[in-house]
């Protein structure tokens, strides 16, 4: 059975609850986020009416669900409020249902990364998908 990729016209959907726009390309791959939402991430727009952020600034590991803990704590360490990656769990980068996706913390990505093998597969063809000449 093959992945469920959620696609507009050829490209992957926002990963913001509530905007159906299609991601931005950022010249290499695609966002997991629309232009708008892409800028509204750090301030240069609003989001639209109804659209709520996926992201919430904090690793999603502090309840350690990929079986070890999280090191940052957000209490003490307000620099690393905001400084998150998304993770696609079953590594197909164009999938953007939230059910997919994790925000991790750089440390925690890179670890859940290399105790799952991940990075051995980032390249794989299945999973490439590269953007149609105009």
């Amino acid at each position: 059975m093959g992945k469920v990729v959620k696609f507009n016209k050829g490209r992957p959907i926002c990963l913001n609850y509530g905007c159906e726009c299609n991601v931005a390309w950022s010249g290499s791959r695609w966002r997991s986020f629309c232009g708008r939402c892409h800028k509204a991430g750090y301030g240069a727009a609003t989001l639209a009416e109804g659209v709520t952020p996926f992201k919430t600034g904090k690793c999603s590991n502090q309840d350690k669900h990929l079986g070890f803990s999280c090191p940052i704590n957000y209490r003490k360490a307000k620099w690393a409020v905001g400084q998150t990656q998304i993770d696609h769990i079953d590594g197909n980068h164009l999938n953007n249902y939230p059910e997919n996706c994790d925000e991790l913390c750089d440390m925690c990505h890179t670890f859940k990364g290399k105790l799952n093998g991940d990075f051995k597969n980032q390249c794989r063809k299945e999973y490439r998908y590269k953007k149609k000449s105009a």
